[in-house]
């Protein structure tokens, strides 16, 4: 084994065991060049393997400090529940419903779901996150919007426990296509305190309808993630 692959699994383990948590500063190169016997070059490059693994940040001056790998996001590619795609990447997911309530929709809800406004909207806001430890890190804030017709018995499901797409089956419907737009962000007022983030930080907004089989758009979606926590992926294929 390269004495640099040794490094990093030294401290990988450091970081995973929770010896060195998130926030802390990492000894200086010089420091763990003498523990390990090894040149400073040989540190360098097990820092940036860190680095690039998003377990460590650099900060000029300062030093390195130990991060957590922000979540790979794929719903720019696939429609899943959170819940399944979560799972897939070895996560523990949570759920919190911030609002479910009966309205009329707004202007911009009835552009995208080509409804009259006398047509009566589900509005269904939730907090997603995922586990770390003993506490809930919350990674997306998701509001979606569907005409209340549609699912009429939508108040009887439990949203923290029971997917929403898994809801729209048990009544003949499935979201077989969906457009996504993707914008930067910055987070303000109630947005950001519940990330305990600060007003102005950045995230990916993306928001998104999605169509049934007969091309009717069934559901929209407005969607947040902050940016010190979510990376996305995009498969282009010619």
């Amino acid at each position: 084994m390269h004495s640099y692959s040794k490094i990093y699994k030294a401290l990988l383990e450091d970081i995973q065991s929770g010896r060195l948590k998130e926030g802390d500063c990492i000894p200086k190169e010089i420091d763990i060049s003498a523990k390990y016997g090894v040149s400073r070059p040989t540190v360098r490059q097990a820092l940036n393997m860190l680095v690039s693994d998003g377990y460590l940040r650099r900060v000029r001056g300062k030093g390195s400090f130990v991060t957590k790998p922000k979540v790979l996001q794929q719903y720019t590619q696939f429609i899943e529940s959170y819940n399944y795609e979560m799972e897939k990447k070895g996560l523990v997911p949570a759920t919190k419903v911030l609002e479910i309530s009966l309205t009329y929709p707004s202007q911009r809800v009835q552009e995208q779901l080509g409804i009259p406004a006398d047509r009566k909207t589900v509005k269904l806001q939730r907090l997603r996150s995922i586990w770390e430890g003993e506490n809930a890190k919350p990674i997306i804030l998701t509001t979606v919007y569907f005409p209340f017709d549609l699912v009429p018995d939508v108040f009887q499901y439990d949203f923290e426990t029971q997917s929403f797409y898994d809801c729209l089956a048990k009544h003949g419907l499935e979201v077989r296509r969906g457009i996504r737009f993707l914008e930067i962000k910055a987070l303000h007022g109630e947005k950001a305190a519940l990330f305990s983030l600060p007003d102005g930080s950045p995230c990916h907004y993306i928001s998104s309808v999605g169509y049934d089989e007969n091309n009717c758009p069934i559901e929209y979606s407005e969607n947040y993630y902050p940016a010190d926590r979510n990376s996305f992926i995009i498969e282009i294929v010619k």
